[in-house]
Protein backbone atom coordinates (compact mmCIF):
# COMPACT_ATOMS: atom_id res chain seq x y z
CA UNK A 1 0.00 0.00 0.00
CA UNK A 2 1.11 3.19 -0.90
CA UNK A 3 1.67 5.50 2.13
CA UNK A 4 -0.19 8.84 2.02
CA UNK A 5 2.40 11.61 1.87
CA UNK A 6 1.53 15.13 4.04
CA UNK A 7 3.28 18.01 4.08
CA UNK A 8 2.96 20.35 7.11
CA UNK A 9 3.50 23.91 6.72
CA UNK A 10 4.07 26.58 9.56
CA UNK A 11 7.03 24.24 11.47
CA UNK A 12 9.27 27.15 12.76
CA UNK A 13 13.05 26.92 14.81
CA UNK A 14 10.82 28.45 17.81
CA UNK A 15 9.13 26.41 19.90
CA UNK A 16 5.64 27.46 20.20
CA UNK A 17 2.02 26.12 20.04
CA UNK A 18 2.34 24.93 16.53
CA UNK A 19 5.09 23.19 17.06
CA UNK A 20 3.87 21.40 20.12
CA UNK A 21 0.80 20.61 18.33
CA UNK A 22 2.72 19.39 15.01
CA UNK A 23 4.94 17.46 16.90
CA UNK A 24 2.52 15.55 18.91
CA UNK A 25 0.59 14.68 16.11
CA UNK A 26 3.59 13.66 13.63
CA UNK A 27 4.55 11.02 16.55
CA UNK A 28 1.53 9.59 16.83
CA UNK A 29 0.20 9.27 13.32
CA UNK A 30 0.80 6.00 11.84
CA UNK A 31 4.13 5.78 9.95
CA UNK A 32 3.16 2.83 7.53
CA UNK A 33 0.25 4.64 6.34
CA UNK A 34 1.83 8.09 6.28
CA UNK A 35 4.90 9.62 4.96
CA UNK A 36 5.49 12.93 7.00
CA UNK A 37 7.46 15.91 5.45
CA UNK A 38 7.67 19.44 7.23
CA UNK A 39 8.71 22.79 5.60
CA UNK A 40 11.64 24.94 6.86
CA UNK A 41 13.68 27.55 6.37
CA UNK A 42 17.12 26.94 5.18
CA UNK A 43 19.97 28.18 7.76
CA UNK A 44 17.28 27.61 10.41
CA UNK A 45 17.45 24.69 12.70
CA UNK A 46 14.09 23.22 13.23
CA UNK A 47 12.80 22.33 16.92
CA UNK A 48 13.51 18.47 17.47
CA UNK A 49 14.59 18.33 13.95
CA UNK A 50 16.95 15.28 14.57
CA UNK A 51 14.65 13.43 17.02
CA UNK A 52 12.01 14.02 14.19
CA UNK A 53 14.26 12.78 11.22
CA UNK A 54 15.33 9.31 13.47
CA UNK A 55 11.79 8.85 13.31
CA UNK A 56 11.50 8.80 9.98
CA UNK A 57 10.18 12.31 9.05
CA UNK A 58 11.24 14.69 6.14
CA UNK A 59 12.66 18.33 6.14
CA UNK A 60 12.38 19.69 3.28
CA UNK A 61 14.10 23.72 2.81
CA UNK A 62 13.21 26.83 0.89
CA UNK A 63 15.06 30.37 0.53
CA UNK A 64 13.76 32.96 3.66
CA UNK A 65 10.83 35.17 2.52
CA UNK A 66 13.46 37.80 3.51
CA UNK A 67 16.39 37.16 2.14
CA UNK A 68 15.56 36.56 -1.25
CA UNK A 69 11.90 37.30 -2.28
CA UNK A 70 12.63 36.03 -6.02
CA UNK A 71 14.21 32.72 -5.23
CA UNK A 72 11.53 32.20 -2.30
CA UNK A 73 9.13 31.70 -4.60
CA UNK A 74 11.25 29.48 -7.47
CA UNK A 75 11.67 27.50 -3.83
CA UNK A 76 8.02 27.05 -3.77
CA UNK A 77 7.76 26.38 -7.23
CA UNK A 78 10.24 23.31 -7.21
CA UNK A 79 8.89 22.40 -3.74
CA UNK A 80 5.26 21.78 -4.93
CA UNK A 81 5.56 20.79 -8.60
CA UNK A 82 8.29 17.92 -8.16
CA UNK A 83 6.79 16.52 -4.76
CA UNK A 84 3.42 14.62 -5.34
CA UNK A 85 2.13 15.08 -1.88
CA UNK A 86 -1.24 13.90 -1.40
CA UNK A 87 -2.01 16.36 1.75
CA UNK A 88 -0.23 19.91 2.29
CA UNK A 89 -1.39 20.97 5.92
CA UNK A 90 -1.01 24.53 6.18
CA UNK A 91 -0.76 25.83 10.14
CA UNK A 92 -1.09 29.56 10.56
CA UNK A 93 -1.85 32.49 12.43
CA UNK A 94 -3.43 34.70 9.37
CA UNK A 95 -2.86 34.81 5.82
CA UNK A 96 0.26 37.04 5.58
CA UNK A 97 2.34 34.32 4.01
CA UNK A 98 -0.09 34.00 1.31
CA UNK A 99 2.18 32.74 -1.70
CA UNK A 100 3.05 29.42 0.37
CA UNK A 101 -1.33 28.63 -0.39
CA UNK A 102 -1.51 30.33 -3.75
CA UNK A 103 1.64 27.85 -5.14
CA UNK A 104 0.06 25.15 -3.72
CA UNK A 105 -2.91 25.41 -5.62
CA UNK A 106 -1.17 26.44 -8.58
CA UNK A 107 1.91 23.68 -8.67
CA UNK A 108 0.21 20.88 -6.81
CA UNK A 109 -2.69 18.59 -6.79
CA UNK A 110 -2.61 17.74 -3.13
CA UNK A 111 -5.71 18.73 -1.11
CA UNK A 112 -5.07 21.88 0.72
CA UNK A 113 -5.48 22.17 4.56
CA UNK A 114 -5.99 25.56 6.43
CA UNK A 115 -5.67 25.18 10.00
CA UNK A 116 -6.28 28.48 11.95
CA UNK A 117 -3.78 28.13 15.61
CA UNK A 118 -4.67 32.16 16.55
CA UNK A 119 -7.39 34.22 17.32
CA UNK A 120 -6.43 37.68 16.03
CA UNK A 121 -3.56 40.21 15.00
CA UNK A 122 -2.60 42.84 17.85
CA UNK A 123 -1.49 46.37 16.85
CA UNK A 124 2.40 45.00 17.55
CA UNK A 125 1.88 43.32 13.84
CA UNK A 126 1.33 46.07 11.97
CA UNK A 127 2.85 44.51 9.10
CA UNK A 128 1.48 41.05 9.41
CA UNK A 129 -1.76 43.22 9.51
CA UNK A 130 -1.35 44.29 6.06
CA UNK A 131 0.51 41.33 4.49
CA UNK A 132 -3.14 39.28 6.20
CA UNK A 133 -5.70 41.63 4.20
CA UNK A 134 -3.19 41.06 0.79
CA UNK A 135 -3.73 37.36 1.41
CA UNK A 136 -7.01 37.34 2.34
CA UNK A 137 -8.00 38.88 -1.09
CA UNK A 138 -5.72 36.88 -3.11
CA UNK A 139 -6.66 33.46 -1.72
CA UNK A 140 -10.48 34.37 -1.52
CA UNK A 141 -11.26 32.20 -4.61
CA UNK A 142 -9.29 29.15 -3.51
CA UNK A 143 -10.77 26.07 -2.35
CA UNK A 144 -9.37 24.30 1.38
CA UNK A 145 -10.46 22.12 3.80
CA UNK A 146 -11.05 24.78 7.05
CA UNK A 147 -9.70 23.22 10.78
CA UNK A 148 -9.18 25.51 13.76
CA UNK A 149 -7.62 25.27 17.44
CA UNK A 150 -10.43 26.32 18.43
CA UNK A 151 -13.95 28.54 17.90
CA UNK A 152 -12.55 31.87 18.47
CA UNK A 153 -9.26 30.84 16.16
CA UNK A 154 -12.08 29.28 13.10
CA UNK A 155 -14.35 32.36 13.50
CA UNK A 156 -10.83 34.74 13.04
CA UNK A 157 -9.74 33.32 10.02
CA UNK A 158 -12.58 31.72 8.49
CA UNK A 159 -15.63 34.24 9.22
CA UNK A 160 -18.87 33.00 8.63
CA UNK A 161 -17.92 29.79 7.05
CA UNK A 162 -17.62 26.46 8.27
CA UNK A 163 -14.89 25.11 9.85
CA UNK A 164 -14.13 22.14 11.91
CA UNK A 165 -12.35 22.41 15.67
CA UNK A 166 -9.67 20.51 15.99
CA UNK A 167 -8.32 20.06 19.91
CA UNK A 168 -4.72 20.45 20.39
CA UNK A 169 -4.21 16.88 21.94
CA UNK A 170 -1.71 16.24 23.90
CA UNK A 171 0.38 13.65 25.74
CA UNK A 172 -1.21 14.08 29.12
CA UNK A 173 0.70 11.98 31.24
CA UNK A 174 3.85 13.35 30.63
CA UNK A 175 3.22 16.47 31.98
CA UNK A 176 2.08 15.28 35.69
CA UNK A 177 3.23 16.91 38.65
CA UNK A 178 6.56 15.07 39.78
CA UNK A 179 7.83 16.01 43.37
CA UNK A 180 11.10 14.70 42.07
CA UNK A 181 11.16 16.73 38.73
CA UNK A 182 10.54 19.54 40.91
CA UNK A 183 13.68 18.99 42.96
CA UNK A 184 16.06 18.46 40.51
CA UNK A 185 14.79 21.05 38.71
CA UNK A 186 15.06 23.86 41.51
CA UNK A 187 18.29 21.97 42.40
CA UNK A 188 19.32 22.45 38.96
CA UNK A 189 18.51 26.35 38.52
CA UNK A 190 19.46 27.12 42.34
CA UNK A 191 15.86 27.88 43.65
CA UNK A 192 14.72 26.85 47.29
CA UNK A 193 11.91 24.97 47.75
CA UNK A 194 9.84 27.83 49.54
CA UNK A 195 10.66 30.16 46.87
CA UNK A 196 7.45 31.38 45.09
CA UNK A 197 8.01 30.80 41.44
CA UNK A 198 6.43 32.32 38.55
CA UNK A 199 6.70 30.23 35.13
CA UNK A 200 6.06 31.37 31.53
CA UNK A 201 6.55 29.31 28.66
CA UNK A 202 6.54 31.08 25.12
CA UNK A 203 8.73 32.25 22.14
CA UNK A 204 10.54 35.82 23.25
CA UNK A 205 8.57 37.48 20.34
CA UNK A 206 6.02 40.79 20.89
CA UNK A 207 2.76 38.67 20.95
CA UNK A 208 3.34 36.90 24.09
CA UNK A 209 3.70 40.57 25.92
CA UNK A 210 7.31 39.69 27.91
CA UNK A 211 7.44 42.82 29.27
CA UNK A 212 4.20 43.58 30.82
CA UNK A 213 4.74 39.97 32.45
CA UNK A 214 8.38 41.34 33.71
CA UNK A 215 6.42 44.51 35.40
CA UNK A 216 4.06 42.27 37.19
CA UNK A 217 6.45 39.80 38.41
CA UNK A 218 8.49 43.64 39.27
CA UNK A 219 5.04 44.36 41.86
CA UNK A 220 4.43 40.61 42.92
CA UNK A 221 8.24 40.37 44.54
CA UNK A 222 7.55 43.66 46.10
CA UNK A 223 4.49 41.70 48.39
CA UNK A 224 6.54 38.67 48.26
CA UNK A 225 9.85 39.36 48.16
CA UNK A 226 10.91 35.17 48.14
CA UNK A 227 10.08 34.90 44.44
CA UNK A 228 11.52 34.43 41.02
CA UNK A 229 10.26 34.29 37.38
CA UNK A 230 11.41 31.71 35.00
CA UNK A 231 10.89 32.69 31.82
CA UNK A 232 11.21 29.48 29.03
CA UNK A 233 11.93 30.48 25.52
CA UNK A 234 14.34 31.52 23.23
CA UNK A 235 13.56 34.98 20.38
CA UNK A 236 14.84 38.07 19.37
CA UNK A 237 13.44 40.03 22.39
CA UNK A 238 15.47 38.36 24.85
CA UNK A 239 18.50 40.99 25.26
CA UNK A 240 15.32 43.85 25.62
CA UNK A 241 14.01 42.27 27.91
CA UNK A 242 17.17 41.11 29.73
CA UNK A 243 17.52 44.81 30.13
CA UNK A 244 14.77 45.48 31.29
CA UNK A 245 15.01 43.37 34.64
CA UNK A 246 18.02 45.29 34.80
CA UNK A 247 16.51 48.64 34.39
CA UNK A 248 14.17 47.52 37.40
CA UNK A 249 16.84 45.62 39.70
CA UNK A 250 15.40 42.20 39.34
CA UNK A 251 17.88 40.69 36.92
CA UNK A 252 18.57 38.63 39.95
CA UNK A 253 15.74 36.97 39.93
CA UNK A 254 14.33 36.68 36.22
CA UNK A 255 15.66 33.24 34.72
CA UNK A 256 16.03 33.36 30.80
CA UNK A 257 16.53 29.42 30.26
CA UNK A 258 16.14 29.53 26.50
CA UNK A 259 14.98 26.75 24.91
CA UNK A 260 14.34 23.72 26.82
CA UNK A 261 13.34 20.20 25.57
CA UNK A 262 11.88 19.06 29.10
CA UNK A 263 9.46 21.74 29.42
CA UNK A 264 7.22 18.90 30.77
CA UNK A 265 9.89 18.68 33.83
CA UNK A 266 9.91 22.61 34.61
CA UNK A 267 6.43 22.69 34.76
CA UNK A 268 6.90 20.97 38.14
CA UNK A 269 8.95 23.05 39.34
CA UNK A 270 7.11 26.17 38.95
CA UNK A 271 3.99 27.28 41.50
CA UNK A 272 2.31 30.02 38.84
CA UNK A 273 2.03 30.00 35.56
CA UNK A 274 1.34 33.53 33.94
CA UNK A 275 0.81 34.45 29.86
CA UNK A 276 -0.67 38.13 29.61
CA UNK A 277 -0.50 37.76 25.49
CA UNK A 278 -1.63 40.24 23.47
CA UNK A 279 -3.76 37.54 21.69
CA UNK A 280 -3.66 33.57 21.63
CA UNK A 281 -5.94 30.89 20.07
CA UNK A 282 -6.14 27.49 21.76
CA UNK A 283 -3.26 27.30 24.47
CA UNK A 284 -0.98 23.95 24.77
CA UNK A 285 1.25 25.55 27.23
CA UNK A 286 -1.72 26.69 29.06
CA UNK A 287 -3.42 23.39 29.25
CA UNK A 288 0.39 21.60 30.00
CA UNK A 289 0.61 23.90 32.78
CA UNK A 290 -2.85 23.08 34.06
CA UNK A 291 -1.98 19.41 33.85
CA UNK A 292 0.92 20.04 36.09
CA UNK A 293 -1.87 21.14 38.57
CA UNK A 294 -0.83 24.74 38.42
CA UNK A 295 -3.37 27.72 38.72
CA UNK A 296 -3.08 29.99 35.07
CA UNK A 297 -3.32 33.52 34.75
CA UNK A 298 -3.87 34.85 31.14
CA UNK A 299 -4.77 37.87 29.13
CA UNK A 300 -8.78 38.32 28.48
CA UNK A 301 -7.61 38.20 24.69
CA UNK A 302 -6.52 34.62 25.13
CA UNK A 303 -9.09 31.77 24.02
CA UNK A 304 -11.34 30.97 26.72
CA UNK A 305 -11.01 27.55 25.68
CA UNK A 306 -7.59 27.19 26.74
CA UNK A 307 -9.53 26.61 30.40
CA UNK A 308 -10.25 23.10 30.15
CA UNK A 309 -10.64 22.01 33.57
CA UNK A 310 -11.81 25.94 35.50
CA UNK A 311 -7.96 26.34 36.85
CA UNK A 312 -7.43 29.51 34.24
CA UNK A 313 -8.14 33.11 35.38
CA UNK A 314 -8.29 35.52 32.68
CA UNK A 315 -7.75 39.29 33.61
CA UNK A 316 -7.85 42.34 31.25
CA UNK A 317 -4.48 44.23 29.70
CA UNK A 318 -6.22 47.56 30.84
CA UNK A 319 -5.39 46.70 34.32
CA UNK A 320 -2.31 47.63 35.52
CA UNK A 321 0.69 45.43 36.35
CA UNK A 322 -0.04 46.24 40.08
CA UNK A 323 -3.43 45.10 39.72
CA UNK A 324 -2.04 41.80 38.28
CA UNK A 325 0.39 41.01 41.36
CA UNK A 326 -2.42 41.67 43.54
CA UNK A 327 -4.87 39.48 42.40
CA UNK A 328 -1.71 36.51 41.69
CA UNK A 329 -0.98 37.54 45.49
CA UNK A 330 -4.42 37.11 46.79
CA UNK A 331 -5.47 34.08 44.95
CA UNK A 332 -5.52 30.31 46.47
CA UNK A 333 -2.39 29.10 44.29
CA UNK A 334 -2.42 25.33 45.35
CA UNK A 335 -1.38 22.84 43.41
CA UNK A 336 -3.59 20.27 41.89
CA UNK A 337 -2.38 16.91 42.13
CA UNK A 338 -5.18 15.58 40.54
CA UNK A 339 -5.37 17.91 37.27
CA UNK A 340 -4.53 15.07 34.85
CA UNK A 341 -8.16 12.98 35.86
CA UNK A 342 -9.90 16.23 34.82
CA UNK A 343 -8.59 17.11 31.43
CA UNK A 344 -11.44 15.95 28.84
CA UNK A 345 -10.83 13.30 26.44
CA UNK A 346 -11.13 15.89 23.28
CA UNK A 347 -7.46 17.21 24.88
CA UNK A 348 -5.56 14.29 24.84
CA UNK A 349 -3.28 13.10 21.61
CA UNK A 350 -4.66 9.66 20.92
CA UNK A 351 -8.51 11.25 20.38
CA UNK A 352 -7.08 14.09 18.44
CA UNK A 353 -4.80 11.69 16.01
CA UNK A 354 -8.28 9.56 15.67
CA UNK A 355 -10.11 12.20 14.47
CA UNK A 356 -6.85 13.45 12.26
CA UNK A 357 -6.92 10.00 10.77
CA UNK A 358 -10.56 10.58 9.29
CA UNK A 359 -9.95 13.55 7.79
CA UNK A 360 -6.43 12.97 6.02
CA UNK A 361 -8.59 9.48 5.07
CA UNK A 362 -11.21 12.09 3.73
CA UNK A 363 -13.92 10.99 5.94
Amino acid sequence: MNKKKILYVGYSSNMGGIERFLINISKNLDKNIFEISFLIIKGKKACFQKELEALGMNFIEITDRKENYVQYLKDLKNLYSKNDFDIIHFNIMNFSCFERIIFAKKYSKARLIIHSHSGSINKVYKKTKILDQIGRFLTRKIDYEKLACGEEAGKWLFGEKEFLVLNNGMEVEKFRFDEKNRINIRKELDINNGTKLFGHVGALVPVKNHEFLIKVFYEYQKIEPNSKLLLVGEGFLENGLKEKTQNLNIQDKVLFLGRRDDTEKIYSAMDIFVMPSWFEGFSIAIVEAQVSGLKCYTSTNVARESNVIGNVEFLSLEETPQYWAQKIYEANNGRDEKAVEKIPNQFKIEETVKVLNRIYEGE
